[in-house]
């Protein structure tokens, strides 16, 4: 019998402070699709360096005591560099594993990530059903640079065989294989996603794939057709989570869980028939002027006590220029009716869109200041390779250059070096006048556990000041 293909799956750390520490979904979705289909023909690994001090001295001692014939990395825009930092790890203790890269900065800087490092195969968008693919012809020894959803370097240039299908249903992948992880070591650290926490134990679930409105910052890894699971398949993984991993929290991560509001009605109904004792938080963004009065006190009722909105700017033309069009008068109801609701509110801002005026810059920081938001992050646009945001970027300012933007820090705020005014210090004083005793007061109030939010507060904002 044929010894199984061992396949080494790495979710690196970033080189930036206060990276999130959040279970790894996108690597445990694979791990379990491949075991669907190859079963006992693959030995499947996790290794998250993020959960690790000695970073360098975990990847050799993994590489070298399990010997993977395939080491597959997934990779955000922050963690770039971590191939080429520890290229030489790889090539002293797996010099013939295949190297196979994925995510969602790969899908938009393949050409990079392979002129740059001795990779294999770049994974292109959605990766289940290709990277099933891939490790089907490795083990058939099949060349695997003719399948859908990959590129590949040639040793003189980028090729890139389009993208693979879609998954349309949804409810044929199976749950993420948890057995892959302790959950516990998640649990343990102090900064994740949320930054708010009602219950330690604590994990992040997706219901639906892609989003259908086309802003020009995203990158589009799940494509412009909304997939959406069952409402049942949704709810059994959070029955699955709670009665055999003792999951309390769930955090909601859909790019749009509320678009069709009568399937989130259902789902929010089932859990609150299931009796389940869960509280829910959307730290990701739900859209804020598709809400309603209603949606928000069923929401409330199925245990959510925190909603993310995703405003950017308060300026309804830049609003029209990246595609996102959102009711900003209706978003402020909605954020009020919720606040009173008792539920906390959290809104996401993006400072220095391509053409914004320094006038828009301050209307969008009044905005959030007079609303009923209790928490706020303002970034800096950064616009990422492969996005119509730098398309946008590139065709506004003849001083654009040609920069690859990888991360969302200081260091990446454009806007500043095309336009000459300091978007850092404009980032720092909105946090300040958002910030007042009175707001930090009523959110103190607000928060269900005070202690780690403090913590996690100050953290990162040291970070932000700092910079």
């Amino acid at each position: 019998m044929q010894k199984p293909l061992k396949i080494l799956f790495i979710k690196p750390y970033a080189f930036t402070p206060n990276q999130a520490i959040d279970v790894p979904l996108g690597i445990l979705y694979l791990a379990s699709y491949l075991r669907k289909y190859l079963a006992d023909s693959v030995d499947i690994h996790v290794l998250d360096l993020r959960l690790v001090t000695n970073k360098q001295k975990a990847l050799a001692e993994k590489l070298e005591r399990f010997k993977p014939e395939i080491v597959g990395i997934s990779l955000m825009a922050f963690e770039n560099q971590f191939i080429t930092e520890h290229i030489d790890c790889f090539k002293e203790f797996a010099p013939e594993a295949k190297i196979v890269v994925g995510g969602p900065y790969v899908t938009s800087n393949y050409t990079e990530i392979l002129k740059d490092n001795p990779v294999d195969v770049a994974v292109i968008g959605e990766g289940e059903k290709v990277f099933l693919n891939v490790v089907e012809n490795y083990l058939s020894e099949k060349d695997p640079r003719d399948l859908k959803g990959i590129a590949y370097f040639d040793g003189e240039k980028v090729i890139c065989n389009g993208r693979e299908e879609y998954i349309e249903d949804l409810d044929s992948i199976p749950f993420p294989d948890f057995r892959d992880i302790n959950l516990k070591d998640y649990w343990d650290h102090p900064i994740q996603m949320n930054s708010v926490l009602a219950r330690k134990k604590y994990i992040h679930v997706m219901s639906s794939r892609a989003c259908p409105y086309k802003c020009i910052y995203c990158h589009n890894i799940f494509g412009e057709k909304l997939r959406k699971r069952s409402p049942d398949n949704f709810v059994d993984e959070i029955k699955m989570l709670y009665n055999d991993f003792g999951v309390r929290e769930f955090h909601i991560v859909d790019d749009v869980f509320n678009v069709d509001r009568k399937r989130m009605h259902i789902i929010l109904n089932k859990i609150i028939d299931s009796k389940l004792d869960i509280k829910m938080a959307f730290p990701n963004a739900i859209r804020g002027d598709i809400l309603s009065k209603e949606d928000i006190l069923l929401l409330k009722k199925a245990g959510a006590y925190m909603i993310t909105v995703a405003v950017e700017t308060a300026s309804e033309r830049i609003q029209k220029i990246i595609g996102k069009n959102l009711d900003i008068n209706k978003v402020k109801e909605n954020i009020e009716f919720a606040s009173k609701a008792g539920m906390i509110t959290k809104g996401f801002f993006m400072l220095g869109f391509p053409g914004e005026t320094e006038e828009e810059l301050y209307n969008t920081i009044d905005f959030a200041v007079h609303s009923k938001l209790d928490m706020v992050k303002f970034y800096g646009v950064v616009p990422f390779q492969g996005t119509g945001l730098y398309d946008l970027a590139k065709s506004t300012y003849e001083n654009f250059g040609e920069k690859i933007y990888t991360a969302y820090t200081s260091d990446s705020f454009y806007y500043e070096e095309v336009t000459g005014f300091n978007l850092k210090k404009l980032q720092k004083s909105a946090y300040i006048k958002f910030y007042s005793p009175q707001r930090l007061l009523k959110l103190f109030f607000k928060i269900p556990q005070k202690i780690y939010f403090v913590k996690n507060f100050i953290s990162l904002s040291l970070g932000v000041l700092s910079t």
